[in-house]
């Protein structure tokens, strides 16, 4: 996926944003107005907007940190690194080079959700040291924006670990199945399909959500899984073309009777 605006590099990694994140972003910023307004209807207009537009992109932050934990794991292991772009959906690391053994492949996968364990938990331990407690909501602005991000990064880190391919906990099973079958061919293949049936199921809820009154929520979990379905298939795809032309050489499909130009 290509980045549409370019926010600098970090690590010799470009980092930069798709268009779709600003509208994403968009929405983050009024859900989140909406959120604070209900939960403390005593904040000013003023506050509200602020907390909200700050919450948006300090999460978009950690949606990047997610992404550059997946990322300096894969150079530490080797592997060529060329840009982060952050979307809609979040973010994709473009590892240029295929990890060359399941070791590799499982700690790049496990970094990211990591990060946001440490993120979210780090956010809550923080708002608790500020005097928020659990069982209540938040007063301040500031713990008001630590418990959400914890919640929403804690959230992000079980979400990732789905086993669906390509999400984290996929690439996850692929590595447990690539050390036991010593195939990543196949590996590839059996978290692809798997990547394909939990999608079916995120579609299957998010359409039964929609028509039992969940309305958007309900589109959103079905988009989600038409992304996934989407990825998995492509991601198969990608591995039985690998595996039709290894070995394969160029003279093998060159045409070696072309009539010469007149």
């Amino acid at each position: 996926m290509r980045s549409n605006v370019e926010l600098g590099t970090i690590s010799g990694i470009e980092i930069g944003l798709h268009y779709s994140w600003f509208i994403i972003a968009a929405l983050i910023a009024f859900s989140l107005s909406e959120h604070f307004r209900q939960v403390n209807p005593s904040w000013g207009p003023g506050l509200i907007w602020i907390a909200a537009l700050v919450t948006a992109a300090l999460f978009f932050v950690t949606l990047l940190l997610h992404e550059l934990a997946h990322s300096l794991v894969a150079q530490a292991r080797g592997l060529k690194v060329s840009a982060i772009t952050l979307f809609a959906l979040g973010g994709v690391s473009q590892i240029q080079d295929d990890a060359t053994d399941a070791k590799t492949e499982l700690l790049v996968a496990i970094a990211g959700p990591i990060a946001s364990l440490i993120i979210g938990f780090g956010c809550l331990g923080i708002a608790l040291g500020l005097g928020w407690q659990s069982s209540t909501e938040a007063q301040t602005a500031v713990t008001g924006v630590l418990v959400w991000l914890g919640y929403i990064n804690i959230a992000l880190a079980v979400f990732n670990m789905i086993p669906g391919f390509p999400l984290d906990g996929g690439r996850v099973l692929r590595a447990i199945v690539w050390a036991i079958t010593k195939n990543a061919d196949r590996s590839t293949r059996i978290a692809a399909r798997v990547g394909q049936f939990v999608a079916f199921l995120f579609i299957l809820d998010g359409i039964w959500q929609f028509f039992s009154g969940a309305g958007f929520g309900g589109l959103w979990i079905a988009f989600i899984g038409w992304f996934l379905m989407d990825a998995a298939k492509a991601s198969y795809a990608d591995v039985e073309t690998t595996a039709a032309l290894r070995g394969i050489r160029i003279s093998e499909v060159m045409s070696r009777d072309c009539a010469g130009r007149q």
